[in-house]
């Protein structure tokens, strides 16, 4: 039976313990090693919040027996830690679908000339498991682009040119643009 003196010692070790554990997690949540930004349009009408890995001398994209990060053919959360998601107040078209205004998470599934991108509703998740695709509102496939140079951080932005506004996912040697206009 412990007296009130080893009670204590053991009371304060637990609560030492707590504290240390409680230090590392705040730690990791406000450090995160892929932070979280958000990217909108020049009129912040859109925008994508998502979670920025680095590649840090990993291979990316490539076959999963290779010891690829995303590998072809397999739901990828679109980033890292929570899903990435897109706010709109205005209607879109993506292709030849339309998206309400909402909040929508975005995943992908990667291959080597071209990803399928898919919009969906459930919005309230950690990204680790594929929504149910009943909730996908929109799906398309965008042509893959090689790049010259590596991109260090995976990065999405929106862009365009005469033909279409884009966003665009870059990641090591790979970048999509999937093309949209407002409704």
């Amino acid at each position: 039976m412990l007296n009130c003196f080893d009670m204590k010692k053991v009371l304060y070790a637990l609560l030492g313990f707590v504290i240390v554990i409680g230090i590392y997690f705040a730690y990791n949540i406000l450090n995160p090693k892929s932070p979280l930004e958000t990217v909108s349009t020049d009129d912040s009408n859109i925008s994508i919040t998502y979670s920025r890995p680095y590649k840090n001398d990993r291979l990316i994209f490539g076959e999963e027996n290779d010891g690829a990060l995303v590998p072809f053919g397999v739901y990828w959360r679109t980033g890292a830690n929570k899903h990435t998601f897109i706010e709109t107040s205005q209607t879109l078209m993506i292709g030849d679908e339309t998206l309400s205004p909402g909040t929508y998470s975005i995943y992908t599934i990667p291959n080597l000339q071209s990803w399928d991108v898919f919009f969906n509703e459930e919005v309230n998740f950690f990204g680790i498991s594929r929504p149910s695709s009943d909730s996908d509102v929109v799906s398309v496939n965008a042509l893959t682009n090689n790049l010259f140079n590596s991109v260090e951080q995976f990065t999405i932005g929106f862009s365009g040119d005469s033909i279409s506004n884009y966003i665009d996912f870059s990641w090591d040697k790979t970048k999509i643009s999937i093309p949209f206009s407002v409704k």
